[in-house]
C-alpha cells in the first residue's frame, strides 16, 4: 500500500481511534491537539505530534498539515474551531478535508465553507443501532453515505439450498451479496459466483438501499 500522509486535528476518542487504526497501514500521521498528554500517549505511532491550537494557521503550517493528503478535523464540540480549522486546511492546499459534526447546522456550515466530507459518528451509530433493533433478522447493520447500508444476516430458510442465480437478489431486491462467513469464524469470504449456494451454517453480508432495509422482514421472513 502506498504511503499517505493523514492529518488529525483533535485527539479525543474519535481522533485517537482513527490514528490507532491507521498506524498499521503505512500511513504518516500528523496530529495536533492542545493537550500535551494526548500527544505524548500517541507519540510512538505519530510521524509528528504538535501541541497547540487547531485554529492557528501558522501552527498548522509548521506542523506540516499542508503536506497531508487528507485531514480529519476530529473535534465537533466547537463550531467556530471546526470552521477555522477547515478554512485553514483548504487555504494550505489540503486536497481532502473531513470534519466531524454534532448538528445539522454544523454540517451545512462546514460543507459551505469547503469541507469535502462530513461525519456525524453519534448520529450514524444511533441510526444503525436503531435499525438493527428494528430488524431482528440482522446480526449487524451499518449505514453508509446516501441511501446505502451494509447489512449482515442469517440466510432465510426459503433461501437455503438455492443459488445466487436462482434468487436474483440484485434484480428483485436491489441487494448485492458481497460475502459470507461461517458462524464459527470471523473471516469474511468474498469469493462468490452465481452458483454459490446459501446454507444455514453461514452469515451473509450484503450492500443494499435503505428501502430494502426498512422492509427487510418482508422478503427474508
Amino acid at each position: 500500500m502506498s504511503s499517505f500522509t493523514i492529518g488529525i486535528l483533535g485527539l479525543g476518542v474519535f481522533g485517537t481511534t482513527i490514528a490507532k487504526t491507521l498506524h498499521p497501514y503505512n500511513c504518516n500521521i500528523i496530529a495536533v491537539d492542545n493537550h500535551e498528554n494526548q500527544i505524548n500517549q500517541l507519540e510512538p505511532i505519530l510521524s509528528r505530534g504538535i501541541v497547540g491550537d487547531i485554529t492557528d494557521k501558522s501552527l498548522l503550517r509548521a506542523a506540516g498539515i499542508d503536506s497531508c493528503d487528507t485531514v480529519v478535523v476530529a473535534t465537533g464540540d466547537n463550531l467556530e474551531s471546526s470552521v477555522l480549522a477547515v478554512l485553514h486546511c483548504k487555504a494550505l492546499g489540503v486536497p481532502k478535508v473531513i470534519a466531524k459534526v454534532k448538528s445539522k447546522t454544523a454540517k451545512e456550515v462546514l460543507l459551505k465553507i469547503g469541507a469535502d466530507k462530513i461525519i456525524s459518528p453519534e448520529r450514524e451509530t444511533g441510526v444503525s443501532l436503531a435499525k438493527h433493533l428494528l430488524h431482528r433478522n440482522t446480526t449487524d447493520l451499518v449505514q453508509l453515505d446516501g441511501n446505502v447500508s451494509i447489512v449482515e444476516f442469517h440466510p432465510p430458510k426459503k433461501w437455503l439450498g438455492k443459488t445466487l442465480a436462482d434468487l436474483q437478489l440484485r434484480q428483485n431486491y436491489k441487494m448485492n451479496i458481497i460475502g459470507y462467513r461461517l458462524k464459527t469464524t470471523k473471516e469474511l469470504n468474498i469469493q462468490l459466483s452465481p452458483d454459490y449456494v446459501f446454507n444455514e451454517d453461514e452469515v451473509v453480508m450484503a450492500v443494499t438501499d435503505h428501502n430494502t432495509v426498512d422492509h427487510f422482514e418482508e422478503f427474508t421472513g
